[in-house]
């Protein structure tokens, strides 16, 4: 009994443990085998016809190999993204389809075949957490970056036919997005330089109500469909910090109170003295609280990390990489203070403790001797 050859090519891919995707030279899906159906909770019927890019993202390393037709053997990390809104990290290769002319010795191409090898996992979580990571921030330029090009050539190419209203409007989305971009460079690089240990810290003492007045000023136009309350205690004392940073920290975390909350919603800003053993007030404790859906809490447990993101729908409809945790716990522990998370469904509270100023009256004799302004005024770390 003789068999076609598109049956056997069929039972052979069915029968494998690798995942096989097909799409053509438009970037749809043709074919996809059982394991991707079972690793990814889609059906066959949902994923046919539809762009490759809606359910896997591919390294930068394998789709520009494969446009300067040169090939990586080697398999590279890929992300699939799964039905319930998780994602899993494989190790992936694609190789070009292309269907030969009979009477031609040339080759048409058709598309491509995209391997996910479910028997060589990425890695440990840490690396797998580090291919996310890429594969978000890649994301996260290319989506500006082409936003800025469209609309660059859509100027250059019809400046002559195009209204002043549309003109400006193309004009503002290009300063949008590069916007966006810079503020991404922003955060990879205070990453680095985090982890290099290569920034200085110029802590003196400075008012925390002067400083959250100053960052809430700056997001008044992210925060006029919510109420921002405020509540820093009377004669709070001043706070030992480096002023860029301090309103880095407070920005990060307000900015983040307003994105996860919904419109109506009032975001709380409290700011109050912790007494020591010996009645002074030696610290300073900033919480700020929102009324977004709230975080699990083994999504608490890795909010803080470097390349950790919530994976639900309002992260995903909101732009980021998940960097500002990171760099807000390390200044925070650089300016030798500590940093939480408390919450429940509706309400989100990030608690910082600094240390605060202590006036030298208020300091009994004997104690708290390397607490003297003297001392840390303008001090570098």
């Amino acid at each position: 009994m003789s068999y076609k050859p598109e049956q056997l090519l069929n039972a052979i891919v069915n029968c494998s443990p690798d995942g096989y995707v097909a799409s053509d030279e438009f970037g749809k899906i043709t074919f996809v085998n059982e394991i991707i159906e079972k690793i990814t909770g889609w059906t066959h019927k949902e994923l046919l016809g539809q762009e490759v890019a809606k359910f896997y993202s591919l390294p930068e390393s394998l789709i520009s190999s494969l446009s300067s037709g040169e090939p990586v053997s080697v398999p590279q990390a890929a992300i699939l993204f799964r039905r319930d809104g998780k994602k899993i990290t494989l190790r992936a290769r694609q190789i070009e389809i292309r269907e030969t002319n009979k009477n031609k010795n040339d080759q048409k191409f058709c598309g491509y075949l995209t391997i996910f090898h479910t028997e060589y996992p990425t890695g440990s979580s840490a690396d797998r957490a580090q291919v996310e990571f890429v594969s978000t921030v890649s994301h996260e330029l290319r989506t500006p970056l082409t936003s800025i090009k469209g609309f660059a050539e859509t100027l250059l190419r019809s400046w002559s036919i195009l209204a002043e209203e549309n003109k400006n409007k193309y004009i503002t989305i290009i300063k949008e997005q590069a916007d966006r971009l810079i503020r991404l460079v922003e955060d990879l690089l205070a990453v680095s330089r985090l982890e290099s240990h290569n920034f200085q810290l110029t802590v003196r003492a400075l008012d925390l109500k002067k400083y959250v007045n100053k960052v809430c000023e700056s997001l008044s136009a992210k925060s006029k469909n919510h109420k921002i309350i405020q509540k820093i205690e009377n004669d709070i004392p001043n706070v030992w910090a480096d002023a860029d940073r301090l309103e880095q920290i407070l920005t990060n975390l307000i900015d983040n109170a307003i994105k996860y909350s919904p419109n109506g919603s009032s975001v709380t800003i409290v700011g109050s003295s912790l007494l020591n053993d010996q009645g002074l007030k030696d610290k300073l404790k900033i919480q700020i609280t929102d009324q977004g859906i709230g975080i699990s809490q083994t999504d608490q447990e890795k909010i803080f990390s470097k390349f950790g993101r919530l994976d639900n729908p309002l992260t995903r409809q909101t732009q980021g990489t998940g960097l500002g945790l990171f760099i807000t716990k390390s200044l925070v522990l650089a300016l030798k203070g500590d940093i939480s998370v408390s919450s429940k469904p509706g309400e989100t509270t990030f608690t910082v403790i600094l240390p605060a100023v202590i006036s030298s009256q208020a300091i009994p004799l004997g104690a708290g001797s390397d607490l003297k302004v003297s001392e840390l005024e303008n001090k570098q770390i």
